[in-house]
């Protein structure tokens, strides 16, 4: 009788826990589909103020007063490019902002754009040309991708600066390296009614360098899209993303 109990009572907690972890799975599913009603409610009217800013954006970067970081085109992806990025931008003799200009080294596939990243790289110049974006003082980082980039889109370069090479290759102060970052872009030159490129990578650009960034996310690019910057009353301001470079090139073209 007693083992009888004792079994009743075990039947009893398994039903009671398989009723407990019943109820668990339906209340997520049940988030799931309302997270997913909300997300349709809410994703027309996301995309829309997206492409309005877009829409803004592209004809407000044509009065110039803005520096535009653009991440370099395409390149091919080599796990250990760290190692590479290194050599150019630090194994030499060419001063602390120079370079070793790979494109004429061992490694130049490892760092240079590949076949389509120039042909990218050439396009984005010639809708850049058709639209007439003011250009003003074009920078870039000593990479080689960064710089053909800044040949081929924006017709050359000024100056080199190894602060914009990413975060890979270097052992460093997070901290340190965005202060100095800001530092860069808070004291780089506009000229009047142009915009100053800025021709480096993906991971340079970091949110602790602007006041009015608050999001978590951290920031990223594709190749060819850009960040528009500015630089008010001594701070910086990340003013707007196009993600893709054909974000703000569509902007132009209606029928």
């Amino acid at each position: 009788m007693q083992k009888l109990k004792q079994l009743t009572l075990i039947i009893t907690g398994i039903m009671i826990l398989l009723i407990f972890l019943s109820s668990l799975i339906l209340m997520f599913e049940m988030r799931e589909k309302v997270i997913t009603k909300i997300d349709s409610f809410t994703g027309d009217d996301h995309a829309s103020e997206t492409l309005a800013d877009h829409k803004f954006w592209a004809q407000e970067i044509l009065k110039g007063g803005y520096i535009l970081h653009f991440r370099h085109a395409e390149r091919d992806k080599w796990i250990d490019v760290q190692m590479y990025d290194a050599l150019e931008s630090d194994v030499h003799s060419n001063g602390i902002n120079g370079t070793r200009y790979a494109e004429n080294d061992f490694f130049a596939q490892a760092v240079c754009l590949n076949a389509r990243g120039k042909v990218q790289a050439q396009a984005m110049g010639e809708h850049i040309k058709n639209i007439k974006l003011p250009i003003g003082k074009v920078i870039t980082s000593p990479s080689c991708r960064s710089r053909q980039t800044a040949n081929l889109s924006f017709g050359g370069y000024s100056e080199m600066f190894r602060i914009l090479v990413h975060k890979g290759p270097y052992n460093e102060n997070q901290q340190e390296r965005v202060k100095k970052l800001r530092d860069l872009y808070l004291n780089i030159e506009i000229q009047p009614k142009t915009n100053t490129i800025v021709s480096a990578h993906n991971g340079v650009v970091n949110k602790g360098m602007f006041s009015n960034y608050h999001s978590r996310s951290d920031l990223y690019l594709e190749e060819g899209g850009f960040y528009v910057i500015s630089q008010k009353n001594g701070e910086l301001h990340l003013e707007h993303e196009f993600h893709y470079f054909k974000d703000f090139m569509k902007q132009f073209y209606k029928r």
